[in-house]
């Protein structure tokens, strides 16, 4: 028995070794290629990782782009006041940028640091309605820094701008101060409520810097309805919005150089209210400001589409008419105004107000007369008409100073 368990002992030692080894060179191998396998497999998702960010970014940059370009024709239509352009723009930043919310911050004019809400978008009704209530104060610098936009996700602390944060509702959020010449006009705040994969990713850089360009579009298309109210101011009326008398001068010389080269007839009519300072005096110059609005209407509608109506202060008006077959037309003209401005005019509801009009005529062109001469001649027609008795017209003599 024992010669027989040593044999099969060797039996085991020689028949079982290479088995074994064989086995354990496999074990060995299939862990190497475990290893490899989750290398690569780690790689891949790192890569395709990077490469979803890498679309992300481009898609974000592709909105903002597009964004960017819609911006630009906002800018080009001056039809609309700018409040309408913000409102435009900030319904573009939830679509295009795939925000959420949007607001738009102004700071008050007579508390320092206290800002209130111009424009919400996205919000429900009753959180723009709590929100137009409120008066939100900002101490943090960083929210004024067109360096750098504040740029707060799932990353930032929970505690940064939180009070700021829960009072617009947006716990992720991109900010930048919207600046004209050195001047804050404004806060454009826009972000999400929840972040979540893959459709409300988390905010990134990228969206900041595009968010930092709409507030510099927003500075712009600001910039150019000032510069627009700066120009009507400068050429026209703020009462009445017809021309003034710098505007009135330059059509003028645009008609007057077209009749010369046509050989066309025109005419000045100088246009002075009878009866307007009755009106101050007695139911104050509330009343007279709707007198002059009513008037300014009145004389718009006596014209033809060709002409031009202007105020040139006070109670004094100019007509420039054009492409006229005599002067007998301005006459006509003349006549039709002084019928129209002798029906009363009523103010405050139920009190009416009586007013006459005396016009002064000078006809071009003749001679080398210009812009001054004419409106000149016209004006000491119409002091012809005032001395004789008011409420009439008298046309100037080219030659001389006197009226006929």
């Amino acid at each position: 028995m024992p010669v027989q368990r040593t044999t099969i002992n060797k039996m085991k030692t020689t028949d079982f070794n290479p088995a074994m080894s064989q086995i354990q060179a496999l074990r060995s191998e299939n862990v190497y290629l475990h290893e490899i396998t989750s290398q690569s497999m780690s790689r891949i998702v790192q890569v395709d990782t990077q490469m979803i960010a890498i679309r992300h970014e481009l898609e974000q940059k592709r909105r903002g782009f597009r964004l960017m370009s819609e911006l630009a024709l906002t800018m080009m239509n001056r039809e609309t006041d700018y409040r309408n352009d913000f409102v435009v723009v900030c319904r573009r930043i939830n679509s295009a940028l795939n925000m959420q919310r949007t607001i738009l911050l102004a700071p008050s004019k007579d508390e320092e640091g206290v800002f209130s809400v111009m424009i919400s978008q996205g919000y429900p009704s009753e959180e723009q309605t709590r929100l137009s209530k409120t008066k939100i104060r900002i101490d943090e610098s960083a929210l004024f820094n067109p360096i750098n936009p504040v740029l707060i996700t799932g990353a930032t602390p929970t505690d940064y701008l939180a009070a700021f944060r829960k009072t617009l509702g947006l716990p992720y959020l991109i900010s930048s101060p919207v600046l004209l010449h050195g001047e804050l006009i404004g806060i454009l705040v826009t972000g999400r409520t929840d972040e979540q994969m893959p459709f409300m990713p988390r905010l990134g850089r990228s969206d900041a810097e595009t968010v930092q360009t709409v507030a510099s579009y927003l500075a712009a298309i600001q910039a150019g309805h000032r510069l627009i109210e700066a120009e009507n101011l400068a050429n026209y009326d703020p009462l009445t919005r017809l021309p003034n008398l710098r505007r009135m001068t330059e059509g003028l010389h645009q008609i007057l150089t077209i009749s010369r080269r046509n050989g066309t007839l025109g005419a000045v009519l100088f246009i002075d209210l009878d009866g307007f300072k009755t009106v101050n005096d007695t139911y104050g110059h509330a009343a007279g400001d709707i007198v002059l609005h009513a008037v300014a209407q009145l004389l718009a509608g006596a014209m033809r589409e060709s002409d031009i109506i202007g105020r040139i202060g006070g109670d004094e008006f100019i007509a420039v008419l054009s492409n006229l077959s005599s002067k007998t037309d301005a006459i006509f003209v003349a006549k039709k105004i002084i019928k129209t401005l002798s029906h009363p005019i009523e103010v405050f509801g139920s009190v009416r107000c009586r007013i006459g009009a005396s016009i002064g005529i000078s006809i071009f062109p003749n001679g080398a007369q210009n812009e001054a001469s004419l409106i000149k001649a016209a004006d000491e027609a119409m002091y012809s008409v005032k001395k004789a008795g008011k409420n009439d017209y008298a046309v100037a003599d080219p030659e001389s100073s006197f009226a006929f």
